[in-house]
């Protein structure tokens, strides 16, 4: 191979030379070591026969190849020290206590947590001395037998743990760890070495002391101590508790009444989960037939660490022998206990006082006899006598209620207040029928007017009856079923008695379903509005403006009918977030048929109640103002009956809306008892016939006309002297529209021309 033929020569530094060992000149991007060695390789072989110039070729290329290698020796090297220093910074940070142990014992390295440990300021003091020093006898010998146990082959070997005690020179104390040990990998003069990290277990021996302490206290006390869980269940009982409990140790709600005396009630549960903090009442409870014991029973919430409650403890104190030994005592003990039972008003027994009487009378029945009567009995509309008379006229009332109660049942009822308006009472050995024969006449002597501060009241009650053991055979199931017998008496126009069916138990559940799923819908906005037409009578094919009617579909219950749960919102308090609800959304969709040039009157239903709040006049005329929408294209529809109760701040609301140019309609008109004083006051724009009036219009009598005919005539000649718009609801044949505009309805509604409909259909009919 000639001169010209040899490899042209690699790269030298710049300063001509070739780079010095540990001075290399860095290496291309990319290129590695192998491939760069390859290349001299190729190079050292096309030199050829070994002449003088060749084997100065060959020097050089030795020479770089030396110096690749050298700077992968360097480069390993840093990256070795680099981890290093990394778990060396790790072991020497690391929280908790760590050394490394020579198979001798001794200390050979240790981060600052284990100096702490040991009782030295420094690392350095620490190293280089004996752990066995430092430690208790017995893990002496444990740490001993693992360190002179020699390695299985190459392997580390399994990692164990052992129980410490670390004695701290300064103090002389012990701590109490746990020894986690593993061996090292073996290198030549580190062969042997172990790893030792110390996990704290002084905290868990502590909590162990105290936890058989509590357990040692708790077994060993006469006191009786129990807790329920939010469900009324119990949940623990000590020994004490549990010998009075045949041995049991948990109780179901059910199973728990009969230990009420004893262990306290679910309503005293209640009490303590709504308020939140401790409280107590008396108790008696029968141990054998001849022996009936007195306890002072203690409750108390239980908390997590959040501070969340997640049970209910109590403590029962056997006081006894306390009583019996001091009669005083004992007297004033039955009457403060007495007193927790009686209702301070009335002077009848009180909620939990009935319950007791109730539970002891059922105890008592003859298996073969007539059973028990059970009534739950309701004033009604008695808010509207404490709202409109004062509380201390309410108060006076219910005070005569409750001796007339008593007067007219005799000693044969026993007689209670569950609370404001609400009485019970029971007839053992009684059958339905003849609890309800004394009912009928009490409900009739009820009746007679009540005069209270100079003024008569007359009073009207609704009741529920429920039977043992045709109903239920637990006092609380028994109560419960009155109730909704009660219920029924109230939805079924008031002042009547029912009697509880096993239907009303369905529709019971379902009130609380739908009661339950309507508060998340007014949360979750889960409502829409449908528009129903309002058509000129003369002209069915004008549409003149929509009344909009709620709809509601829940996921779980599917469509819900407002006459289902308007009712609900109304009995419970939603009626003004209900009316809030229709009213934005009535806003949304009126702003946006007035920004596309569309104006559609539409009446909106709203709750006579809300109008006697203060929130109503200004969130209907900020949502006007909002969606820049025209007062007189809303008309707020309230029920003539709901227009009757109004107070003079409802009066003055509807005033101050009809101001500022928002139209109002009586609904339903015809079903309650207006005066045209009363009509001229509320300045409406529009009376609504009641559908029932139109539904009779082709019924007869024998003079030829029929009695709704007659009304409704009445009601077109009232609104046309008060200059009022009429609107007839209900409109579903061709033979009542025809007299309607022969009689000079102006407007009507009804499935004869349409039902509601969604926005859509509602939009194409009126050709927007």
């Amino acid at each position: 191979m000639g001169r010209h033929d040899a490899p042209a020569p690699l790269p030298a530094a710049e300063d001509g030379r070739t780079s010095d060992i540990g001075q290399a000149s860095p290496r291309p991007s990319g290129q590695s070591f192998e491939l760069e060695i390859q290349a001299f390789t190729r190079q050292l072989a096309a030199c050829g026969p070994d002449t003088s110039a060749t084997r100065s070729d060959r020097l050089d290329l030795i020479q770089v190849e030396l110096d690749l290698q050298n700077r992968e020796l360097l480069e390993a090297h840093a990256a070795s020290e680099r981890e290093r220093r990394k778990y060396l910074t790790l072991f020497e940070r690391l929280p908790l206590p760590a050394v490394v142990l020579d198979r001798g014992g001794v200390v050979r390295e240790a981060n600052e947590a284990a100096a702490a440990v040991f009782g030295f300021a420094t690392t350095d003091r620490l190293c280089n001395r004996s752990v066995y020093r430092m430690l208790d006898e017995t893990a002496r010998s444990r740490l001993h037998a693992y360190l002179a146990a020699p390695p299985s082959g190459t392997e580390e070997g399994p990692a164990t743990a052992i129980p410490v005690h670390v004695g701290r020179p300064r103090d002389g104390g012990y701590l109490s760890y746990d020894a986690h040990l593993a061996r090292l990998p073996a290198c030549s003069e580190e062969d042997g070495r172990v790893h030792m990290l110390l996990v704290d277990r002084h905290s868990d021996d502590r909590q162990e002391h105290e936890r058989h302490c509590h357990q040692m206290l708790s077994e060993s006390t006469s006191t009786l101590i129990h807790a329920f869980d939010l469900t009324g269940n119990l949940i623990f009982a000590n020994r004490a508790a549990s010998a009075y409990l045949d041995g049991a140790e948990t109780l179901s709600v059910e199973q728990r009444c009969a230990f009420d005396g004893l262990l306290g009630s679910r309503a005293l549960d209640i009490e303590v989960l709504i308020a939140g903090k401790p409280t107590s009442n008396q108790g008696r409870h029968a141990t054998a037939p001849d022996d009936r014991r007195s306890f002072l029973i203690q409750k108390f919430p239980l908390r997590d660490d959040s501070g969340k409650i997640v049970a209910v403890g109590g403590t029962s104190t056997d006081v006894s022998t306390l009583m019996a030994g001091h009669s005083d005592l004992h007297a004033a003990f039955s009457l403060a206990n007495d007193l927790a039972n009686r209702d301070p008003l009335t002077g009848l027994a009180n909620r939990p006082g009935f319950l007791e009487r109730l539970r002891d009378a059922l105890s008592r029945l003859d298996p073969m006899g007539k059973g028990l009567a059970l009534g739950f009995l309701d004033i009604d509309a008695f808010k509207d006598i404490n709202d409109g008379m004062s509380h201390e006229i309410g108060d006076a009332i219910l005070s005569a209620f409750a001796r007339r109660l008593e007067d007219i049942m005799g000693e044969r009822a026993c007689l209670g207040r569950f609370g404001g308006d609400e009485f019970l009472f029971f007839i053992a050995d009684s059958t339905p029928e003849e609890a309800e024969r004394l009912l009928q006449r009490t409900l009739g002597d009820i009746r007679s007017p009540y005069e209270v501060a100079g003024t008569r009241v007359l009073l009207t009650c609704s009741a529920g009856l429920s039977h043992y053991p045709r109903d239920a055979e637990r006092a609380e199931d028994l109560l419960r079923a009155a109730d909704m017998a009660l219920y029924s008496a109230k939805s079924n126009g008031r002042d009547r008695i029912s009697h509880f069916k096993e239907s009303l138990r369905f529709t019971s559940e379902r009130r609380l379903r739908v009661f339950s799923a309507l508060r998340k819908a007014l949360c979750e906005d889960s409502f829409r509005l449908v528009f129903q037409p309002k058509f000129d009578i003369s002209d069915r094919h004008r549409i003149i403006g929509a009344e909009a009617l709620l709809r509601w579909r829940d996921p779980q219950l599917g469509d819900i009918s407002p006459a289902e749960f308007v009712p609900l919102a109304e009995a419970n308090g939603l009626y003004n977030a209900l009316d809030l609800r229709v009213l934005k959304l009535f806003a949304r969709q009126q702003g946006d048929w007035v920004r596309r040039g569309l104006r559609v009157p539409v009446s909106v239903n709203i709750s006579a109640r809300s109008l006697q709040g203060t929130e109503l006049v200004p969130s209907v005329l900020a949502l006007l103002d909002y969606h820049e929408i025209p007062p007189e294209l809303l008309l707020l529809e309230i029920t003539e009956t709901g227009l009757m109760n109004c107070t003079g701040e409802a009066t003055r609301n509807l005033a101050d809306l009809a101001d500022a140019g928002v139209r109002i309609s009586i609904d339903d008109f015809g079903t309650g008892y207006s005066s045209l004083a009363y009509l001229q006051k509320l300045r409406p724009s529009e009376l609504k016939i009641d559908r029932s009036f139109i539904a009779h219009l082709d019924a007869r009598d024998g003079n030829g006309d029929g009695a709704s005919e007659r009304i409704v005539r009445a009601m077109l000649a009232l609104a046309e002297s008060l200059q009022l718009s009429t609107v007839a609801e209900g409109i579903e044949t061709e033979e009542q529209l025809a007299w309607l505009v022969e009689n000079g309805c102006e407007f009507g509604q009804g499935f004869l021309v349409s039902p509601g409909l969604e926005i859509a259909a509602f939009e194409t009919l009126i050709g927007a």
